[in-house]
C-alpha cells in the first residue's frame, strides 16, 4: 500500500509537470495549431479524445495507467505488492541492460577490433562520448577501454553524491542503494 502511495504521488507530480512541459506557450496559438506539433509527445498521449487539451480525467488516466504498467513491472511474484527484493531485482536487471546495451555500442564503435577506443573511433561511433574523452583517457595513451569508462562514471557518480549524499538530496551519503546512484553509475557513458 506505501509503494502504491508512494507511485501514486510520484505519478502525480510527474504528469502535471509533463503536460506543462508539453504546452505550447506561443501567444494566440489555437489549440488545433498547438495540437498538430509534436504528435507523439506525452500531450497527445494524454489528450485521448484528441480535442486539443487534457483535462483532469484524462491527467488521471495517464497516471494511473502508468502506475498499473510500473506496478506489473516490479510486482514479478503478481501477488499485489511489490516487495524491495524486486524493486532491487528489477534494478539490478535495467543495470546489467543498460550494460550490456553499452558493451554493444563500444564494441561496434571499436572498427579496428583492438578492445579500445581511439578518438577518432569514439568521434565516429559514440559523438557523446568524445567530450570527456581526454578526461577519461587516464593513462593518456590516446585510447580508451571499457575500464577507463567505467571508472569515469565511477568517479561522476561520486561527484554527483558529494560530501552530504546526492546533490538536492537529504543526506544519503556514499549509498548505492538508492535508484539514482545506479542510475547515474551506470548510465550510458555518453552522458559523461
Amino acid at each position: 500500500m506505501k509503494t502504491r502511495t508512494l507511485l501514486t504521488a510520484t505519478m502525480l507530480v510527474l504528469v502535471p509537470a509533463a503536460l506543462i512541459a508539453a504546452t505550447d506557450t506561443t501567444p494566440n496559438a489555437t489549440p488545433q495549431a498547438r495540437h498538430g506539433r509534436g504528435e507523439h509527445g506525452i500531450f497527445q498521449r494524454f489528450d485521448t479524445n484528441q480535442d486539443g487539451v487534457v483535462t483532469k480525467d484524462e491527467a488521471q488516466a495517464a497516471a494511473s495507467a502508468q502506475i498499473d504498467k510500473v506496478f506489473a513491472e516490479l510486482d514479478t511474484n503478481h501477488d499485489g505488492q511489490i516487495t524491495q527484493d524486486e524493486v532491487t531485482a528489477a534494478r539490478e536487471a535495467r543495470r546489467a541492460e543498460m550494460e550490456a546495451k553499452f558493451e554493444a555500442r563500444f564494441k561496434q564503435a571499436d572498427t579496428n577490433g583492438d578492445s579500445m577506443l581511439s578518438k577518432e573511433e569514439v568521434q565516429a561511433g559514440m559523438p557523446m562520448l568524445a567530450r570527456g574523452f581526454d578526461r577519461l583517457d587516464t593513462n593518456k595513451d590516446g585510447q580508451l577501454t571499457l575500464d577507463e569508462i567505467k571508472a569515469g562514471r565511477q568517479a561522476m557518480a561520486r561527484h554527483m553524491r558529494g560530501p552530504r549524499g546526492w546533490r538536492g538530496g537529504h543526506g544519503q551519503g556514499d549509498s548505492n542503494s538508492g535508484a539514482a546512484a545506479g542510475d547515474v553509475q551506470n548510465a550510458p557513458a555518453t552522458q559523461l
